[in-house]
This record gives structure tokens, sequence and C-alpha cells, in this order.
């Protein structure tokens, strides 16, 4: 029998199985896929190293950033744009970034009026129940709808809106944007570099493999859980294929979306359930274009649009190339086989652009994922939360979707494994 069987092999996962390791336990992990790293990807285009997933990483985000230094990773910041564009019903704008920002900031701040009283201890979002209630029950459309901004104003903060929730705004709940603006400082450019700008030149795996490499566990890669059947004294864990594997205690790391695939034997508490019907509203998209045309960096939002954001990634690819990182708020609209598509869209917002090449996973369709960072839905906070902490038995669920602090981040995925190895070595 396993002392701890931790389940998925991302950040949450690997840092479960590190703690169950400094405990002197011993833990197995099983992970679905056929690489370690879960909605993070290190991946190669062209000889380029860069990330597919997660890759936003700021010394505002504390368990992160410890990791970061300790594996040597090199910070890098993405090019600053030369040129920002806007759409306002439907008409292009362009000028200088400072002159889109500051219409942002006036957006931005009505949205997130009084933060510092809604979240004074943005680490502890329950801390204050009471002051995030409000909040916590509206959409972010609802919120938008309700602070009375100019047309300029509602596109750039549909735009970022989008751009938060990766997902659709009459879904994700308000407090998301919130709360990324708290733990941000809450300032505009503190959110905009703590979750946009800031990325590690070596890539995620640069500091995930040395937490797994610490755990000195055995791992099991293509191994999906089909179910998971508690007993007084041990856990078994059934995989896809049949395998029957006994545990004094089990970590689950799976994505919030992805839990109904799993059974539980017996069924979690009826709050669990509740909170994995409802599920999380990040279903968008990141796409990378190879375009050609000029080098100079780029900014653009848009609403009504398959990207809400686009912004330089690469600047020194080629002379008159560069490469784009686009986010949306729906996978299912992205065509990444269609290279006119692309092009189409794109010359929408920002012109005098060929482009090249798409580079595109679907997280949304990816069984294993089944959607992109948390943004949580309304009512999370208040009904389903705390409930997602609590173990039950000789399980706990640990996923940067149950983060306290920054959930959806690689920041929240640690803090989580953290907690939930821990507990799962005291309790086999």
């Amino acid at each position: 029998m396993h002392d701890v069987i931790v389940i998925g092999a991302g950040f949450a996962g690997c840092s479960a199985a590190r703690e169950v390791r400094r405990a002197g336990k011993n833990p197995l992990i099983l992970e679905a896929r056929d690489r370690i790293g879960g909605r993070t990807w290190t991946s190669d285009w062209d000889g380029r190293r860069f990330e597919r997933g997660g890759n936003f990483f700021h010394w505002f985000q504390p368990h992160v950033w410890s990791e970061i230094v300790a594996s040597g990773c090199t910070a890098k910041a993405l090019p600053h744009a030369d040129r920002a564009y806007w759409l306002v019903d439907g008409e292009l704008h362009s000028g200088e970034l400072a002159e889109r920002e500051a219409i942002t900031e006036r957006a931005w701040g009505k949205f997130n009026e009084n933060s510092k009283e809604v979240l004074p201890f943005p680490h502890h979002p329950l801390a204050f129940p009471e002051q995030i209630r409000r909040l916590d029950n509206m959409t972010i459309e609802e919120r938008i709808d309700e602070i009375g901004l100019t047309g300029d104003e509602r596109t750039v903060m549909i735009g970022e809106g989008e751009g938060v929730a990766s997902g659709h705004l009459d879904d994700a709940g308000a407090l998301v944007v919130v709360r990324w603006h708290a733990l941000s400082g809450h300032t505009l450019p503190g959110t905009q570099e703590a979750c946009g700008q800031i990325t590690v030149a070596e890539g995620t795996i640069a500091f995930l493999q040395p937490i797994l490499d610490e755990a000195a566990c055995e791992l099991r890669l293509n191994t999906p859980v089909a179910a998971i059947e508690q007993h007084d004294d041990h856990v078994v864990v059934t995989t896809r294929d049949g395998e029957a594997l006994a545990a004094r205690a089990v970590v689950v790391t799976i994505p919030l979306n992805v839990l109904h695939d799993v059974t539980f034997d017996p069924p979690l508490s009826e709050t669990k359930q509740g909170g994995i019907t409802l599920g999380q509203a990040g279903i968008g998209s990141k796409l990378m274009l190879r375009v050609k045309g000029h080098s100079n960096s780029i900014n653009a939002l848009a609403d009504e649009h398959p990207f809400s954001y686009i912004g330089t990634l690469f600047d020194d690819v080629a002379d008159d190339e560069q490469v784009l990182v686009c986010f949306g708020h729906d996978g299912d609209e992205i065509h990444a086989d269609d290279l006119g598509w692309a092009q189409r869209e794109l010359d929408r917002l920002v012109p005098d652009l060929t482009v090249l090449e798409i580079n595109f996973h679907d997280w949304k369709a990816d069984e294993f994922s089944q959607g992109t960072w948390a943004a949580h839905r309304p009512g999370w906070y208040t009904n389903y939360h705390a409930e997602m902490h609590r173990p039950e038995g000789r399980i706990i669920l640990a996923n940067s979707d149950f983060a306290d602090g920054w959930a959806g981040f690689v920041d929240g995925a640690l803090e989580s494994g953290k907690r939930g190895g821990r507990w799962a070595a005291a309790h086999c």
C-alpha cells in the first residue's frame, strides 16, 4: 500500500508530492497526460521556447517567485508596446499606449472602486464574507452595466474583463476581476504587470522539474483515473485501464471542470458536488501568430472579437517579423487551421501585418483541462470555496482552481498543492 497517491503532475500535484516526501512519506503520482505540467506546457516552435499554457509570474506571487529564485530562472519582460489599438463600436482607434491606458484607468478604477474594503486581505478571500457577497453574486457584465462607463471606457473594460475571465462576461463572476486587482496592490499597472508582463526565459518546466525531482517519487504518465473509492483506513484509486491502487491518503489535483469525470465512492459532499456542477467559466483561448510586416511591438484590446487582447510576445524573430499572443473568450471561436480566418480577424484590429503561421492548443476541448485558468462563476466564494478546502475522510482536493490567493495561476497551484500535501502526509 502506498502512503499517498497524488493525482495529477501539474504544479499542484508535484508540490503536494514534495510536501509528502519532506514529511518522510512515500508519494506516487498518477498523471493522465504524457507529460508533466497540467495547464502549463513548455514547448518549442521553430526552435524558440514558448508556453502553450500559463506563463505569467511576478514577485507579488509569493509561492511561485520563491520557486523561480530557487531554480535560478531568469525573469523576462514582454516587449513594451510601441503602438496601441482598440475598437469602439466597430471603429478602429490607435495611438500611444498611454492614451489608451488613460481610458482603461478610468474604467478599471470604477469597476474596482472600494476594492480595499471588499478584499483587505486578498490572500484570505473569506476573511470578511459579507464584504464580498454582493460582488461575488454578480457577473462581470452586470458590474460593467452598473458603473456607468462611456463608450470607449466600456470597450476597453470589456476587453480587459475578457482577458481576466478567459470566458464570457455574462458567465464569469465580478469578484474575479476585483481579486486580481487586490492581489496586485489595488492598482491597474500592478495588475497588468503581475498578470501579463513577466515570464521566465527558461520556461515553466525549468522550475517545475526541480519540484518533481525533490519529490523523488514514482511518476506514472498516461494514467488517467476513473474512480476513487474510500474505505475506513485506506483509499482505492482505479485507473481507466482497470488497475486498482491503494493508499492511506489521496490528493486529487484534477481541475475543477474535469472532476465530474471521476467517480467518487461514497460521493463527495452535496456542496462539493454543487461546486463541481457549477464549474468555472474559463473556457477561452491562447493563440500564437507569427506575422510579417513590421517589428513594432503592439498592444490591442477589443470587444466582439475572437481576440480580446493581442500583444507582442517576441519581437526579435526577424527584421520585419514578430510573434503575437492572442487571448480570446471562447476556444470554440478559433479556427487554427485557417490562415485566411486569422488574417481577417487580425486585420480588423491590427492592420498591415501578414499572418504566416498559427500555433494553438485548445484547452477548452482538452479532456484533462476542459478550460483555461479559474474564473469562478457568481456565488463561488459565498457558497463553495470553503467546502472545497475541507478534506473528506482520507481525500483532499488541491488545485489552482481552489487557491485562496492566486487562483488560476501557478502560484495558486503551489499554494493549494502545499496545503494538500501537508495534510495528506499527516493523515497517512
